[in-house]
């Protein structure tokens, strides 16, 4: 893309990351949340936004990492992206404190643990099928089963005790 396309486009090369972080944040799961009709059932919205997390990883997450790294480190970049991921994690900490306060979660956790804890599933996935190559599943599942199972595995941990999962 030469200089003039993207001055036209982003006003200027700052705007290219930022657009692209605006673009990714309707898929992440911490801004979703509030767009989920039925966010009271807190299992089908815990597996609808792993399912949403994994997919939008699986296209974006060489990109996404790259962002994020640099964002650490180089303060145009940071300046860039804002606090996308800080933003996503806080959101995800509102709505899973607002299931504890409906007895739905344990409510001797803090929501915070319990988002990086749904974050680490969804991104361990990612991650492992990103480093296998091509995001293919070394065994016979298909990927919205191992969701279902990972949040199957979450929920084990942070639903109440005597709850049905």
């Amino acid at each position: 893309m030469n200089e003039v396309t993207i001055f036209r486009r982003f006003a200027n090369k700052q705007g290219v990351p930022r657009a692209i972080t605006e673009m990714w944040a309707g898929k992440m799961a911490g801004f979703a949340v509030g767009t989920i009709p039925e966010a009271t059932d807190t299992r089908g919205t815990l597996e609808y936004l792993a399912r949403m997390e994994v997919a939008q990883a699986m296209e974006f997450g060489g990109a996404a990492l790259r962002l994020a790294f640099d964002a650490r480190s180089v303060p145009e970049v940071a300046a860039m992206t804002g606090d996308g991921p800080g933003q996503n994690l806080h959101h995800l900490v509102d709505y899973l404190s607002s299931r504890q306060g409906a007895g739905d979660l344990r409510d001797d956790l803090d929501p915070h643990v319990m988002a990086e804890a749904f974050f680490a599933l969804t991104s361990a996935l990612v991650m492992s099928r990103q480093v296998m190559g091509d995001g293919s599943v070394p065994y016979d599942i298909p990927s919205d089963e191992v969701v279902r199972q990972l949040i199957e595995l979450y929920l084990a941990g942070v639903a109440p005790s005597g709850a049905a999962r």
